[in-house]
């Protein structure tokens, strides 16, 4: 299961000349200042940047074969701003108390190089909290669903795979047919037949949770990236995105 997301900073040059820019950033448990000698994250922010475009993931094609989509590097031209996407925990621990936090305050700055002198940009402090969301399937065809999900905009897409509510009650925490292991899976179909046949048992409705996460009151663009239960009949199988909304964490 994935233990990090993505989000886009970006820095537009205020002036002509800025030769480059670093964005440093960490992260710290909530109400404690940044400890920079503990942890520091740096990279450099061209102008324009690099970004993926495309849904990526897991796919069928015509004749019901899995097939792995491939999201596209679109390096964007200089137009005066500066982008660069983050990796940041989905949790993160206090080194004095040993407790996990997944809302914890997330913080970053601009090291500007202009004309020769570096300059600082002043320090941005935001909190990063979780938010839960849910598909209920009332109809029992559903036997896999992922959240495709990206903060602010389209620019930092990502995948976090759903769990029926009650897939861990009934089968155990560490069921080798959890949701997020099949991207490890050497053996997909079989991977699908089998937690099918375990999704088929758990009781109506079924509800897939999993959370999305980000600054407080940004807007998380999100839709569904869903999949029907297992059909030996390969024409019978099915993918599809849907229901695409937006969110203020």
């Amino acid at each position: 299961m994935a233990m990090s997301f993505y989000i886009k900073k970006s820095f537009t040059d205020p002036e002509p000349d800025i030769e480059f820019v670093n964005i440093h950033y960490t992260w710290s448990p909530p109400g404690q200042p940044p400890n920079w000698d503990a942890h520091r994250e740096t990279r450099s922010m061209p102008r324009g940047g690099v970004l993926l475009r495309g849904m990526g993931g897991t796919t069928l094609d015509d004749s019901g074969e899995w097939t792995q989509s491939v999201a596209e590097r679109v390096d964007l031209p200089d137009d005066g701003v500066r982008r660069k996407i983050l990796r940041l925990p989905n949790i993160v621990v206090d080194p004095e108390t040993g407790a996990w936090h997944e809302h914890y305050a997330f913080h970053h700055y601009f090291e500007i190089f202009h004309r020769g002198q570096r300059h600082y940009s002043p320090l941005f402090s935001e909190e990063i909290v979780t938010r839960e969301i849910e598909y209920v399937d009332h109809v029992g065809n559903v036997g896999g669903l992922c959240v495709y999900w990206s903060i602010y905009d389209w620019d930092a897409p990502q995948y976090t795979p759903t769990e029926e509510q009650n897939f861990v009650a009934w089968y155990g925490e560490d069921n080798p047919f959890r949701s997020h292991k099949l991207y490890a899976s050497e053996d997909k179909d079989e991977f699908i037949r089998i937690r099918s046949e375990m999704i088929a048992a758990l009781p109506m409705p079924r509800r897939f949770l999993t959370n999305i996460r980000g600054p407080r009151s940004a807007p998380v663009q999100q839709g569904w990236h869903a999949g029907g239960l297992y059909s030996p009949n390969r024409s019978d199988r099915w993918e599809d995105y849907w229901g695409w909304y937006t969110h203020v964490l």
